[in-house]
């Protein structure tokens, strides 16, 4: 310290060197507020605004291994929630489970944190330019790797800010990502006039895009079935069918208040399609009475014995529309090239790659088009878009007992809000272990039964209600 006290009067090369330094010790005091500050605002408590600070700290931040630290641990401790589904119920060894959490959370580091890093040092640091990084960052790791990991977007807290939150129906999350990294750059603002009225352009430049008067919804009236079955019990064939009772309980109960559409989760039943007649003629049956829209899984013989994860409307005794999962998940419904030899460390797929559809389309359920996407496809904006052109009413159909009362739960439930708002369309959550709900184009909860819980919405849109 003495040395850098010397050195006021002029400045030479043990001036730099102290400087150095002292961004050094702030950079390893900084770095271990980032990742829990993240993990916080995407957690299920939804402290979204600690997200802001931790952008600003990280923006602070200008060493390489400060942001690769910031970024790994922020990722595996938002992402640990998927320990769950290789521990609990996929049979995964512990430690090798944790080892993948780390590897998938090194990769996304090295994406979003590195990269962006080594591109804004290229660009001198210029900070007005760090959101757009970011955001580039987002694009890519949206994409690829086995077509990408779009989670924990930025973008994807919107919907908990008031007013802010319309910015996602004028450029989607990705936009949202953008504006959530101008606020985090605020406090700069205070010192810097020049750089206050650049905010504020890039600020005011989406308003005229922002979409404030959705469609009016069709007349319908829908029931959405939470059944509520741990998966311990899905994964036994005999439990799961000595469970069905509860099912009938629900439908039968629902059906009392004439829904047009009756809705049940993803992979409903133990049974498949071709299985319907034989051990699903009760459900035939219900269907005599609504249109039932339900998750179930289909084989095919084409060219040999093929699965798939579907949707299927079944009226009047018969099923009369599907779609096919497109986006499968990696890991978890197939083993990707070149890891087919890890298919054994998880169980709960059994060595079976599920196949995928083979275009995003609708289905007809009665008089509503129904877009009805699986599980993770939510987590594409790209793709819940093709949904959106052709629905009337967008469905997401997913089974969450995998996680749990988890903050994947959480996390994945609130990319559905994403998704209301940025298409302006009412989104159905048709979950196994809950939450389900009825969710508004302004990505507001409307009705909702919660986790854990036996239930079902009854909701009815009325164009009158909305006018």
């Amino acid at each position: 310290m003495e040395a850098c006290k010397s050195v006021h009067k002029r400045p030479d090369r043990r001036d730099t060197i102290c400087r150095t330094h002292s961004k050094g010790l702030e950079s390893m005091i900084l770095w271990t507020a980032v990742a829990p500050l993240f993990y916080l605002s995407f957690s299920k408590y939804e402290l979204w605004f600690f997200l802001p600070l931790s952008l600003y700290i990280l923006s602070r931040l200008r060493f390489f291994w400060a942001w690769l630290l910031s970024g790994f641990f922020s990722f595996f401790f938002s992402l640990l929630w998927i320990r769950i589904a290789l521990i609990d119920y996929g049979g995964v060894f512990p430690p090798i489970a944790f080892f993948l959490i780390a590897l998938l959370s090194l990769t996304l580091t090295f994406i979003q944190f590195g990269l962006v890093y080594l591109l804004w040092k290229l660009f001198g640091f210029r900070l007005i330019l760090l959101p757009f990084l970011w955001v580039l960052g987002e694009l890519f790791r949206s994409t690829a790797p086995y077509g990408g990991f779009p989670w924990l977007l930025v973008g994807e807290l919107l919907p908990l800010v008031p007013v802010l939150k319309y910015y996602l129906s004028a450029g989607g999350v990705y936009l949202g990502s953008l504006v959530v990294w101008l606020f985090s750059l605020i406090p700069y603002a205070f010192r810097n006039i020049r750089f206050a009225l650049s905010l504020l352009v890039l600020l005011s430049l989406p308003l005229p895009f922002v979409r404030k008067d959705p469609p009016p919804p069709p007349e319908l009236r829908v029931a959405i079935i939470q059944p509520n079955v741990e998966e311990s019990i899905k994964l036994n064939e005999d439990l799961f069918y000595k469970y069905l009772p509860n099912y009938w309980e629900l439908i039968e109960e629902a059906l009392k208040h004439e829904p047009h559409v009756v809705l049940l989760p993803e992979s409903a039943f133990p049974f498949t399609v071709s299985e319907l007649p034989t051990k699903g003629e009760r459900l035939l049956g219900y269907s005599k009475k609504a249109t039932l829209v339900t998750g179930i899984i289909d084989i095919r013989f084409e060219d040999g014995w093929k699965p798939y994860n579907s949707v299927f409307v079944i009226e009047d005794g018969a099923p009369t529309d599907f779609y096919d999962k497109v986006r499968l998940l990696p890991f978890g419904e197939y083993v990707p090239f070149p890891f087919g030899f890890v298919k054994s460390l998880f169980g709960a797929i059994g060595g079976i790659d599920y196949v995928p559809g083979k275009e995003a389309r609708c289905v007809k359920a009665g008089k509503v088009k129904l877009g009805t996407p699986i599980c993770f496809e939510v987590s594409y904006s790209w793709l819940f878009g093709e949904f959106a052109r052709c629905g009337d009413i967008i469905a997401v159909f997913t089974n969450d007992g995998w996680f749990r009362d988890s903050d994947g739960t959480w996390q994945h439930f609130r990319q559905a809000r994403v998704r209301a708002l940025e298409n302006r369309k009412f989104v159905l959550w048709i979950n196994n272990t809950g939450p389900s709900a009825v969710i508004s184009p302004d990505g507001e909860i409307l009705k909702k039964i919660p986790y854990g819980t036996k239930g079902y919405i009854i909701y009815e849109f009325k164009k009158s209600r909305f006018h």
